[in-house]
């Protein structure tokens, strides 16, 4: 299995020397990142940064904020570094206007990033799983939601819900294009690939329309990049 990073999951290392710290990352093996900020670098600075150490971005995370407010200076930069993904990470969807707000702001930026060939999605935590009116809020994304804006599942957060990963995969099927590759044990910590409860295997295997695999580790109980070796090496064994 080819693996990204979310470099989120190495934020104290690309605070202390955002460069560096991607450098790093290619050098343990990673062929794409996902951004989660971009270290005060331009446009052009991470373009060549990326085209230095052989890495591709699979997107970035960016803040509702920004869907809001200031969504087609993000798409000029991401189509600059090629992005193929914009997503969402977060929003608040306790109640049915907010989920309609959001799948409004997606769908918006969605027909805006279409022209350049990128995608926009929506990244889940475990609190879209708390039901409005008998349904799941990422339900309600999901199913009002156009074509080009895909959901980017975070299996530990699936699980950390009580929801059976593998099965909400299989459910919304070719709106599943990203998958976060994130582990959890019995006591609901994330922890090294190996030492969990998900099947990855299963996930890769029910992932049939995935178009990017992305680990995402920000739970630690050794050296941070010990873990992403270990996950690493764990993930592309997988066939």
């Amino acid at each position: 299995m080819e693996v990204s990073l979310q470099l989120y999951s190495i934020k104290e290392e690309t605070n202390k020397d955002f460069k560096k710290a991607v450098e790093q990352v290619s050098q343990i093996g990673f062929k794409g990142v996902e951004f989660a900020g971009y270290g005060g670098l331009s446009a052009e600075e991470l373009k060549t940064l990326l085209e230095e150490n052989n890495l591709y971005s699979v997107g970035t995370h960016t803040g509702l904020k920004i869907f809001e407010e200031s969504f087609e200076e993000e798409l000029k930069l991401n189509k600059t570094i090629g992005s193929k993904y914009i997503i969402c990470p977060y929003a608040e969807v306790d109640t049915k206007e907010k989920v309609d707000h959001l799948v409004k702001l997606l769908n918006t930026a969605a027909e805006k990033a279409a022209k350049e060939n990128i995608k926009v999605g929506y990244h889940n935590h475990a609190h879209e799983f708390v039901k409005i009116d008998g349904k799941f809020p990422l339900d309600m994304i999901a199913e009002n939601t156009s074509d080009n804006v895909i959901l980017e599942l975070d299996v530990f957060w699936v699980a950390y819900a009580g929801i059976d990963p593998v099965e909400y995969i299989k459910k919304w099927g070719k709106k599943v294009e990203l998958i976060h590759m994130k582990q959890i044990d019995t006591l609901k910590a994330n922890v090294d690939m190996g030492d969990g409860i998900i099947d990855m295997n299963e996930i890769k295997e029910a992932s049939a329309y995935a178009k990017f695999f992305v680990l995402e580790h920000e739970e630690y109980d050794k050296p941070v990049w010990d873990s992403i070796h270990n996950d690493i090496d764990y993930l592309t064994k997988i066939k």
